[in-house]
């Protein structure tokens, strides 16, 4: 429907309407997502997230009065500020809410909700878009979000910086035996917070029997960012999610006009089809969360072979999927083997972000997942401005789309080094966080 009223014919299409409006997210996202990192290190993090969703969900509700492909444009960009800033923001917060033996549950958590989220932004265009133009589905899901936004602000006390670390938890209880010189100092002190209403007390972590026990980052914010890039597992984090995001940008962007338009599909079917994939990616967070913490509780590096495999089998049902649907084809086993995609791609997903926040330094975080959400944004933000590009260079849309997924491929690989480095750059990570402490009571001291 957008291509036909701006007059687009399907090379237009592909450029201006998959490439250039995602290349617009990638183009204002990427700046605004390491300016909300450097914000989310050093200030208070709930008002930067509320602003940050009041600005970009904007943009989207004016979307709805877009004349020209120009002011379009210029809308989508600016949505790029939510989609770029709201990733370090939320990481960020959940390091401090939630210790390492949860991260990946609630990853999965929060990154099913994204998947629902998709899945529901393509149901509403694939049905409400043909009855009441493409342009009301912009309006309907930008509304829940400024309530969001205002409940966050009304409701939410920012949590202490540090303060779910196990090294911090370790000497907040060595801090209080030694303080009550008996053995049942944790039932006393109440050192380790038990609920997240605890944590999420505007206060640092303080033992009620002892010295304050708190975090404290000595480093200014431009060494901390470097130390970064002299962390193995981070760096192989930041460069998998180039490859591994490009198959993502593909089903986001293409996949249902391409079996619509391709494959002989209805608008409809198509829809449903690509649905099944969101519905899919929704099982796998969870199954890829919930298991992926188990392993991660018993044995770090079989987490690694656990989601770097998945992402691999991924490749498969999506091969189906680009070359073996058609308006004759079974539309079960399309949506099938939607879902089986959907499922196996997403488990790499929630366990790549609970690693990452288990290797870095919780003043990191912010820097760490806006550098994460830009090699994503190059997969699935420029990446369908790439698709469109080998789409032209190919002459073939189906050739490039299956090129495409090799993504997953090559992603996996890189996310399977990460077995010789997680364990070393975990453990570097919370001495450091000790060291930290410690320098910081004989500062006060």
């Amino acid at each position: 429907m957008m291509a036909e009223e701006f007059g687009f014919d399907d090379e237009e299409r592909d450029r201006k309407l998959g490439g250039y409006v995602a290349l617009a997210f990638f183009t204002l996202g990427c700046p605004i997502s390491f300016l909300v990192g450097y914000w989310a290190d050093k200030y208070p993090r709930i008002p930067i997230f509320a602003l940050i969703i009041v600005l970009g969900e904007g943009a989207c509700f004016f979307t709805y009065f877009t004349t020209t492909y120009e002011e379009l444009l210029v809308t989508r960009a600016l949505t790029g500020i939510s989609v770029g800033g709201a990733l370090p923001l939320i990481f960020s917060l959940l390091s401090d809410m939630f210790g390492s033996e949860k991260r990946n549950l609630v990853s999965a958590l929060v990154g099913g909700g994204m998947g629902f989220g998709i899945a529901f932004g393509q149901l509403l265009a694939g049905f409400v878009g043909p009855a009441h133009g493409w342009r009301l589905p912009f309006v309907i899901v930008s509304i829940p979000a400024f309530i969001c936004a205002a409940l966050m602000v009304t409701t939410l006390k920012e949590p202490p910086r540090g303060c779910q670390e196990s090294s911090m938890k370790e000497l907040s209880a060595e801090a209080a035996s030694s303080s009550t010189g008996s053995t049942d100092f944790v039932e006393r002190s109440e050192v380790v917070p038990t609920s997240t209403d605890e944590l999420v007390q505007d206060k640092p972590l303080t033992l009620e029997t002892g010295p304050d026990v708190q975090y404290t980052p000595l480093l200014d914010s431009w060494s901390t960012f470097k130390l970064l890039f002299s962390n193995k597992t981070a760096l192989l984090l930041f460069i998998q999610g180039i490859p591994g995001c490009l198959p993502w940008g593909l089903v986001a962007v293409f996949m249902s006009d391409y079996l619509s338009d391709d494959c002989g599909l209805s608008i409809e079917n198509a829809t449903v089809v690509v649905s099944m994939f969101g519905i899919g990616a929704f099982l796998g967070l969870l199954f890829g969360g919930g298991f992926g913490q188990y392993l991660y509780n018993r044995n770090k590096k079989h987490l690694v072979i656990f989601f770097a495999g998945f992402e691999l089998i991924g490749c498969l049902p999506l091969f189906y999927l680009l070359n073996g649907v058609s308006e004759t084809s079974s539309f079960s086993a399309a949506c099938f083997l939607a879902i089986c995609a959907g499922f196996c791609a997403s488990i790499t997903g929630p366990n790549v972000r609970a690693v990452l926040q288990n290797v870095t330094l919780p003043e990191q975080r912010g820097s760490a997942f806006a550098l994460l959400n830009t090699t994503d944004d190059i997969g699935k933000g420029a990446g369908p401005f790439l698709i469109s590009v080998f789409v032209t260079a190919f002459g073939d849309r189906k050739a490039a789309f299956n090129f495409v997924t090799l993504g997953w491929a090559v992603g996996s690989g890189i996310n399977l080094l990460i077995y010789w480095t997680i364990i070393d750059d975990e453990d570097a990570c919370q001495e450091t966080v000790r060291k930290t402490i410690h320098q910081s009571i004989e500062m006060a001291n």
